[in-house]
């Protein structure tokens, strides 16, 4: 009997960290690239973002590629990770669900906001963003 696994996928994510509504680019921010787990035991990268704002390219498992190929493709087409972006002097930032496509360069933008003044990062609370999921199923006509 032969195996109809399916081969996994592979994409790619960079994060674009900036301020001033994306205006300013800003170097050395961390960032971490998680599963979707809640805990640090998910940290896939810990990365730093360079004097253009962009971190490295780093390659990240998705779904085979057909399953982006046909409406019925088999499943979701993509992945989804976690992205969580701090830096000294701004209010951390936490991404759920973005999506990594199989073959493509994803960007994640992380718009950071200055704290005020006397405030440091443990007094910021950070903002959640959570990227609603695609239900594939659903027809939007």
């Amino acid at each position: 009997m032969e195996s109809t696994v399916q081969p996994q996928g592979e994409g790619y994510l960079m994060v674009r960290v900036t301020t001033a509504r994306g205006a300013i680019p800003l170097a050395d921010a961390s960032v971490r690239i998680r599963k979707e787990e809640a805990d640090d035991s998910g940290i896939l990268y810990a990365l730093q973002s360079g004097r253009d704002g962009l971190t490295r390219k780093v390659a990240l498992p998705t779904p085979p590629i057909s399953f982006s190929e046909s409406p019925n493709g088999g499943g979701v087409p993509y992945a989804s990770y976690s992205v969580d972006v701090f830096k000294e002097g701004y209010s951390p930032l936490y991404f759920q669900n973005v999506p990594v496509f199989p073959t493509v360069v994803s960007v994640q933008p992380a718009v950071m906001i200055p704290l005020p003044e006397l405030f440091t990062e443990s007094d910021a609370e950070g903002e959640v963003i959570v990227t609603p999921p695609e239900n594939p199923g659903t027809d939007l006509n």
